[in-house]
């Protein structure tokens, strides 16, 4: 249970929620099934209904996909319950889609800040050079990737197509440079899609959606306690055992949790 202190800070502090464009109407202008839902959900939340519009918000992201709207609200909803982990983790799910988004980006700030220990030793342990990359390279959502991947290769065809017809001189040079700077722009944006492929298919981020979890070190709880892990802490997930996984935070340290304890993002 977080303290009272802590309580008002939430609902003081973060950044005003609803993202009132997430879901709208496709047909003759009338209000349809999702739309009906997203409403009552907004309404939950205006009536300080908080679990009741994470409810709702859940239940549409079972119909619509993943949503980046719908992630930024459940997450505000989370908060403002109190759940940081599970904000955390929502908010974290609404930047993968939308990862410039300034509300998006200023509530993961405000509530990862809350979740962090103080004094961490796992904030900075990737090294600056490595934090940069994998900030730059995830400016780009990965469809807003795969859409300048087909632009660069058009980019490219095109000017290789006018190489081909045999122009001279100035503008051969001209289609040349063309093509290369395409070149150039496609290896680049391919490291970056490939990144994103990769963390989709294969990654493990998780976030730990309990208070207090005790990490132990094999899959049981006559193991011994090695960590302690806040709500809303970022770890890996390694290996997965009789209903426990194997976590691991970016220093190298790792221990077993119960797997309803995290969630991968």
């Amino acid at each position: 249970m977080l303290p009272l202190l802590k309580r008002l800070l939430l609902l003081l502090s973060a950044v005003p929620c609803i993202w009132a464009a997430s879901v709208r109407a496709e047909d003759n202008g009338s209000a349809t099934t999702l739309e009906r839902r997203f409403r009552e959900a907004n309404r939950a939340y205006s009536e300080n209904d908080f679990e009741g519009a994470a409810k709702g918000y859940r239940e549409l992201l079972k119909l619509t996909g993943p949503n980046a709207g719908l992630y930024y609200n459940l997450g505000c909803a989370a908060l403002k319950a109190g759940h940081l982990g599970r904000a955390v983790l929502n908010f974290k799910r609404a930047a993968r889609l939308s990862p410039r988004d300034p509300d998006i980006r200023a509530n993961l700030s405000f509530v990862t800040a809350l979740t962090r220990p103080a004094g961490s030793e796992e904030e900075n342990s990737r090294g600056f050079l490595t934090d940069l990359f994998t900030r730059w390279v995830f400016l780009l959502s990965a469809r807003e990737a795969g859409i300048l991947q087909l632009v660069f290769l058009v980019w490219v065809a095109v000017g290789v197509t006018v190489a081909a017809l045999g122009h001279r001189g100035v503008l051969r040079k001209a289609v040349i440079g063309w093509s290369a700077a395409g070149l150039v722009l496609l290896a680049a944006n391919s490291l970056v899609l490939g990144m994103h492929i990769y963390s989709l298919r294969y990654g493990s981020q998780a976030v730990v959606v309990e208070d207090g979890a005790q990490a132990r070190s094999g899959p049981g709880e006559d193991n011994t306690r090695v960590l302690v892990l806040p709500e809303g802490t970022l770890v890996a997930l390694r290996e997965s055992r009789g209903g426990w996984v194997l976590v691991s935070l970016p220093s190298g340290r790792s221990g077993w949790l119960p797997g309803e304890m995290v969630e991968k993002i």
